[in-house]
C-alpha cells in the first residue's frame, strides 16, 4: 500500500501530509498519461497532421470534455458526500449513494453524447467550415462510437470516487493508462480494416476495462450496488456537485473552444493544437489531479472548522504553486522542440509539422502558473460555498477565451490560440481571489 493509500483523515491533514498525498497521486498520474504520448506517436507516425487526425481530435472533444464536467465534478462532489453517509460505519447506505449518483452521472452522459453525435452534421460544418465533407463525415461517424467511451469513462470516475473516499488513490490514478494502450494497439493491428476508426473503439475497449476494474475493487471494499438511497444523502450530494460542476466547466471549457477555433483556422489546425497541447494537458491533467485531491479534504475541514486558517493555507499554497509552475514553463520553452521531434517526427510528421507544434506547445506552457493557481481557488471557493464567485468566473474565463483566440489567431495563427490561454486564467485566477477576499469574514463557510 502507497503512502498515498495511507493518508490520514482530513482532519488530521496538515500541509506535509497534503505534498505527500499529491506527490504521489502525480506520480501514478505521469505513469498513467504517458501511454498518451505512445498512441500519439503511433498516430503521427500514421497520419500526420491529415484530415483523418482532424476527425479524430474533434470527436475525441466533446467525449472528454462531457466526461471531466459532469464525472470529473462528480467524483470531487462524491467524495465528501460518501464519507458523510457511511459516517458511524454504514457502508450500506454509502453504497446506495454511489450507486445512484453513478446511474445520475452515466445517464447524463449518455444523453449529452447523443445529441452531440446526432446534431454533429448541423453544427460541425460551422465550427469548422474548412473542413471537407469527408471529414464532418468521418468525425460524425467517430462521435457515435465515443458515445460509449463517454458513458465508461463516467462510471470509471465514479469508482474512482468511492475508491478515494476510502483512500485508495493508487488505482484511480494509474488505471487511465489502459485507453490510451487500447487505442494505439487497435490503431496498428486493425488500421486497415477500420482506419481512423480503430482509434475510437480503442477508447471503448479501453475505458470499459478501466471502468471494470475501478468498479470491481470498490465492490471488493463492500460498496455492491443497491437502490435505496436516503433522500438527505441524494440532496447532499446534489448541493454539493453544483458548484464543483461549474468549477470543471471553468477548467475544461477552455481546451473545446481552443480544439473548435482552430477548426476554423483549416485542416491541420486543429491537429496541430492537439499534438502541441498533448504535454501541456498532460502536466495540467497532473496539477488538477495531485493538487485537487489532496487539497479538497484539509479545505473542506478548515472551512467548516477554523475559516482563517484556510485563508492563511490558501496564500501559503498559491504562492508555493506559482514559484513551482515557473520554472515549467522555461524548461517548456527549451525543449518544446526536440522533444516533439522525439516524439513525433517520423513518417508523415515532418520537421516543418515539428516546428508548428513545438511554438503551440510552447504557447500553451504559459498557462501552467495561472492554471495551477486557479484549480486551487476553485476548490477554496467551493468549500466556502462561494455560488456568485464560481458561476462569474467562470463566464469571464469563457469570454475570455474566444474573445482573445478571436484577437490573437488573427496575428499568430494557431499559436494565438494556446497563447490565449495565460492571460484568460490569469484574470479568471484574480476574480476568484478578489472574491474569497470579499468573503472573507463575512460568511460562514460550509463544505460544499
Amino acid at each position: 500500500m502507497s503512502q498515498a493509500d495511507e493518508a490520514p483523515a482530513a482532519s488530521g491533514m496538515d500541509d506535509r501530509a497534503i505534498a505527500r498525498a499529491g506527490a504521489t497521486i502525480a506520480i501514478l498520474s505521469v505513469v498513467a498519461k504517458s501511454s498518451a504520448f505512445l498512441r500519439e506517436a503511433v498516430i503521427a507516425m500514421l497520419y500526420g497532421r491529415g484530415p483523418e487526425v482532424d476527425a479524430f481530435f474533434v470527436a475525441l472533444a466533446l467525449p472528454v470534455f462531457l466526461v471531466q464536467i459532469v464525472a470529473g465534478s462528480f467524483q470531487i462532489a462524491a467524495i465528501p458526500a460518501l464519507l458523510a453517509a457511511k459516517r458511524g460505519g454504514d457502508r450500506r447506505r454509502a453504497a446506495a449513494l454511489a450507486t445512484s449518483g453513478a446511474g445520475i452521472v452515466a445517464g447524463v452522459i449518455a444523453g449529452a453524447a447523443i445529441l452531440c453525435a446526432a446534431f454533429a452534421p448541423l453544427y460541425l460544418p460551422a465550427v469548422a467550415p474548412e473542413y471537407s465533407a469527408r471529414t464532418i463525415t468521418l468525425a460524425t461517424d467517430m462521435l457515435w462510437i465515443m458515445t460509449l467511451f463517454a458513458v465508461m469513462g463516467g462510471l470509471a470516475y465514479a469508482g474512482g470516487a468511492v475508491l478515494t473516499a476510502e483512500r485508495r488513490f493508487a488505482l484511480p490514478a494509474i488505471a487511465p493508462v489502459l485507453t490510451p494502450l487500447a487505442m494505439a494497439l487497435l490503431l496498428i493491428g486493425f488500421r486497415d480494416s477500420l482506419g481512423v476508426s480503430a482509434l475510437a473503439w480503442g477508447a471503448v475497449i479501453g475505458t470499459l476495462a478501466e471502468a471494470a476494474i475501478v468498479l470491481s475493487a470498490a465492490r471488493r471494499l463492500g460498496y455492491r450496488p443497491a437502490v435505496s438511497v436516503s433522500r438527505a444523502d441524494l440532496a447532499d450530494l446534489l448541493r454539493r456537485w453544483g458548484p464543483l460542476f461549474l468549477a470543471t466547466l471553468l477548467l475544461s471549457g477552455a481546451g473545446l473552444i481552443d480544439q473548435l477555433m482552430a477548426a476554423r483556422l483549416g485542416e491541420g489546425a486543429a491537429s496541430a493544437l492537439g499534438y502541441g497541447a498533448k504535454l501541456v494537458l498532460a502536466g495540467l491533467h497532473v496539477v488538477t489531479t495531485a493538487l485537487g485531491i489532496s487539497v479538497l479534504p484539509a479545505y473542506a475541514e478548515n472551512a467548516l472548522e477554523d475559516p482563517a486558517r484556510l485563508f492563511s493555507r490558501l496564500r501559503r499554497h498559491l504562492v508555493a504553486v506559482i514559484l513551482l509552475a515557473i520554472p515549467g514553463v522555461g524548461i517548456a520553452w527549451l525543449l518544446s522542440e526536440p522533444v516533439i521531434a522525439l516524439l513525433y517526427q517520423r513518417g508523415a510528421f515532418t520537421a516543418e509539422d515539428t516546428k508548428l507544434v513545438a511554438q503551440v506547445l510552447s504557447a500553451y506552457a504559459t498557462q501552467l502558473p495561472a492554471f495551477a493557481a486557479v484549480v486551487i481557488l476553485v476548490r477554496a471557493a467551493a468549500v466556502l460555498n462561494l455560488g456568485g464567485v464560481i458561476p462569474v468566473a467562470a463566464a469571464v474565463n469563457i469570454v475570455l477565451t474566444i474573445a482573445l483566440n478571436a484577437l490573437f489567431m488573427r496575428y499568430w495563427g494557431v499559436v494565438g490560440i494556446a497563447l490565449a490561454t495565460a492571460p484568460a486564467f490569469a484574470v479568471t485566477g484574480a476574480v476568484l481571489y478578489l472574491g474569497i477576499l470579499r468573503d472573507q469574514g463575512r460568511r460562514k463557510p460550509t463544505v460544499s
